[in-house]
């Protein structure tokens, strides 16, 4: 009966361990979106009354922002996630942990760059290391991987016509190319 528990209580250990990771996965497709969109324009001020954009985005299939999931019955306030790129490169996240859901307060940007955010994955192979800790001590902590990998092109098969009162977006169509991924599922 006692070698029952302990492998019971062994057993637990891996599989709480197996579902360290991501909520949606840890083995994640990026594609890149492809489409054609005109903007008109309402120039008041004599700019380019239309413009004609090739839109390209780049998503993660499973979801560009995602919780961490961390092992269960571990008691923790904040994490601390880095990922060690193929290229040698890291990249560090800290978030909020909820312990009584065993996972992050808020989703992780995984994927979206901007001037003001930087993503935690990159393409290939993101061997991601986690520390949860409760009042500044480490409660638990471990490493798991998260493969991104290349799902090629999917390319909108019609494009789209938007109008607008703003003539600057007839010089720079990239809110209009958000919308038409959008609407279009990214081409999907």
């Amino acid at each position: 009966m006692k070698f029952a528990l302990v492998l019971s209580i062994l057993l637990g250990a891996f599989s709480s361990q197996a579902e360290v990771g991501f909520k949606n996965g840890n083995e994640r497709t990026a594609v890149l979106s492809l489409g054609n969109i005109y903007v008109h324009c309402h120039a008041s001020g004599g700019g380019p009354s239309s413009g004609a954009f090739r839109c390209s985005e780049e998503i993660l299939l499973s979801g560009e922002y995602d919780y961490f999931v961390g092992p269960s019955g571990v008691a923790g306030d904040e994490v601390i996630l880095t990922a060690r790129h193929e290229d040698g490169s890291q990249r560090t996240k800290t978030v909020d942990y909820d312990s009584g859901k065993g996972q992050s307060k808020k989703q992780i940007n995984l994927w979206i760059a901007t001037l003001l955010q930087r993503p935690l994955l990159d393409p290939g192979k993101n061997t991601v290391s986690f520390k949860i800790s409760k009042n500044g001590k480490t409660t638990a902590s471990g490493e798991f991987i998260a493969n991104v990998k290349d799902g090629g092109r999917k390319t909108c098969s019609h494009s789209a016509t938007y109008w607008s009162n703003n003539s600057r977006d007839c010089q720079n169509g990239g809110s209009f190319c958000q919308r038409y991924f959008r609407e279009n599922n990214y081409c999907l």
